[in-house]
């Protein structure tokens, strides 16, 4: 068609009409072929005096990636008095990731004397957020009330995007506040700008709020709510936003289809999950890794790798992301064999392996108990390209396997090359520490988060009560606790109950299970946990008490139970001999395989995960 088209125009003459160029560039389905015609209308000098043609060619070449090519036509255009060029420009840079260069292209703009619109405005803002330059988003905001666009609605929104994306949600929310005409489009900026904050509640607030003034959500503000209720984890809101969207039609929207796997993926409904992916015909790489990402969210590392097995054969080209996800899955897997099949699969492939990518692939090897491939890995980053991440995930990876001495080495190393330890860091090196049992280096640690300016987190105090606890310094764990500066949440008590179970401390142990039966009511498995603390000092008074307390809950239910009994099938198929220390001691050994069991990941929780 392209070059039917060409030759049709040069037989006739017509160049000079602007439409049948317009055809003939819409029909290039290549750069080789836009390139040619590119040649065209230079030699001709059409494309100098063409503002439509040259946008047109802007657009095009962007379509392409091909920036630079795009910005020589620029440059050949009489852009001197176009608006329209300027800005076609401007969102070539913002829309293809060049956000650098538009934040550069615009201030050639400014200091051309060439005075920015409404049109000029949103771009400019996406590429400050994208950069994380709230202070020169600022400035470009004074430019929009002095020139006069401070009320246009589609820049008020632009606004509260930047605001939001640099983490100023608050400057965001009183441009929002003083806005005199909000639209659709504003209210979704400023609930999209809230959900991404993760502050998922006060987002659905707000979408309470449009809706009383009137306004329904469109496919869009869909995609923003459903990853709200995702971060909530409520199905049943889930459901109504679901049957919201096939009322409107907003089903057949993939972007709403790809929202909708991902909310039922943090709700932990799997099969509702599965029947929105099989019933999409038209999926894109994005509903594929919503799909992987469902299944490696909720510990279905074999269904993960089955569904990559399906891609393959779908002749699907992954992406980044999807990489990350299997990587994510193979170390859920611990499998070193998988491990090194998919890593040679990635390199095969020729995915581009960036440094995110790289470190998941050496946490990877790292889970997998391969610490020498994961430290092989770590030695070929480049000195200039190390980052935090890199050292957590290596310091990670033998304090989880044993090796707390060679992960504290590490954290020195860490310091002394100048790397600033972060809250991740310090939790990688008290966790190696507690299961190394090296008591004075953690809590060297613990006093130096305040030298980083790394706030204590209620997981630092509970890997500092587990290290006490596993040395038998009971005391001293409680005396961490009340001396916290925040409530201590259920990890921290749950790592002193564990600590009292094993060295026998009943008194203690009542008070770490009062404060967990208040703080988690229905988690049967510090009542077990106590029961059995009981037994241990034979008040079987207390143990009726706590059964009789168990059995009047109603945490119980017939979904646990099945969840339950499908993994005591699995763990005998693979002859698997319990610990009945973590189960009631008053009951006889034949009897102890029909009663219900806790299952946590928790490693503090049980005995035998110690």
């Amino acid at each position: 068609m392209f070059r039917s088209g060409l030759n049709l125009c040069k037989n006739r003459g017509i160049f000079e009409i602007e439409s049948h160029y317009d055809r003939i560039i819409q029909s290039c389905n290549n750069v080789t072929h836009l390139t040619q015609i590119h040649s065209v209308l230079t030699t001709t000098g059409i494309i100098k005096h063409s503002v439509h043609l040259g946008a047109r060619i802007i657009i095009k070449y962007s379509d392409f990636l091909h920036l630079q090519s795009a910005r020589s036509v620029f440059d050949a255009t009489d852009h001197q008095s176009s608006s329209f060029l300027w800005n076609t420009m401007l969102r070539a840079y913002a829309n293809n990731g060049f956000s650098s260069d538009a934040l550069v292209f615009y201030s050639v703009m400014r200091k051309t004397g060439f005075l920015p619109n409404n049109y000029t405005f949103p771009f400019t803002f996406k590429s400050c957020a994208a950069n994380l330059m709230p202070t020169y988003g600022k400035v470009v905001h004074s430019e929009v009330i002095r020139t006069g666009f401070g009320s246009d609605v589609y820049v008020e929104a632009a606004l509260v995007d930047m605001y939001a994306g640099c983490g100023l949600i608050e400057d965001g929310r009183k441009v929002f506040e003083k806005m005199s005409k909000r639209d659709l489009v504003c209210w979704t900026a400023m609930i999209t700008a809230y959900e991404q904050a993760e502050r998922a509640e006060t987002a659905l607030c707000l979408l309470h709020q449009m809706q009383q003034e009137g306004f329904l959500m469109d496919w869009i503000t869909t995609v923003t709510v459903a990853s709200a209720v995702g971060q909530l984890g409520d199905t049943k809101a889930g459901q109504a936003v679901h049957a919201y969207a096939i009322r409107n039609a907003f089903i057949h929207e993939l972007p709403v289809v790809n929202s909708l796997i991902a909310m039922y993926a943090k709700c932990g409904e799997v099969e509702i999950a599965e029947t929105i992916f099989e019933h999409t015909k038209q999926r894109n790489i994005i509903t594929w890794n919503s799909m992987l990402t469902c299944y490696t969210q909720n510990g279905l590392a074999n269904e993960t790798l089955a569904l990559f097995e399906q891609m393959k054969l779908f002749d699907i080209n992954l992406n980044e992301v999807t990489a990350l996800i299997l990587v994510s899955a193979c170390s859920d897997l611990g499998s070193r064999q998988h491990a090194a099949k998919f890593h040679d699969f990635i390199v095969q492939n020729k995915i581009d392996i960036n440094l995110t990518l790289w470190n998941a692939i050496m946490d990877m090897y790292a889970k997998c108990a391969d610490l020498d491939t994961a430290l092989r890995m770590f030695k070929e980053i480049p000195v200039n390209q190390l980052d935090v991440s890199s050292w957590n995930t290596l310091i990670s990876g033998y304090g989880m396997h044993g090796f707390g001495k060679e992960a504290v080495k590490l954290f020195n190393q860490m310091k002394n090359e100048n790397f600033h330890p972060n809250h991740i860091t310090f939790t990688s090196v008290l966790s190696a520490c507690s299961h190394s049992g090296l008591v004075n280096e953690g809590k060297k640690f613990f006093e130096e988060m305040e030298i980083f300016s790394v706030t204590r987190e209620p997981k630092h105090y509970a890997c500092m009560v587990d290290m006490y606890g596993r040395a038998g310094l009971l005391n001293e764990a409680y005396d961490l606790i009340k001396n916290m500066k925040s409530q201590a949440n259920d990890e921290v008590w749950g790592a002193l109950l564990l600590a009292c179970k094993i060295h026998g401390n009943t008194n203690l142990a009542k008070v770490a299970a009062d404060n967990l039966f208040h703080l988690e009511p229905h988690h049967t498995g510090y009542y077990v946990l106590m029961s059995n603390i009981y037994a241990d000092s034979r008040n079987w008074q207390e143990v009726g008490n706590l059964r009789h307390n168990m059995k009047n809950s109603d945490s119980f239910t017939r979904n646990m139970y099945q969840k339950v009994e499908k993994m005591v099938i699995e763990l005998k198929m693979v002859d698997y001999v319990p610990d009945s220390s973590c189960v009631f001691h008053d009951v006889e050994d034949e009897d102890k395989h029909g009663l219900p069991f806790f299952i946590n990941k928790n490693l503090r929780v049980f005995s035998d995960c110690v």
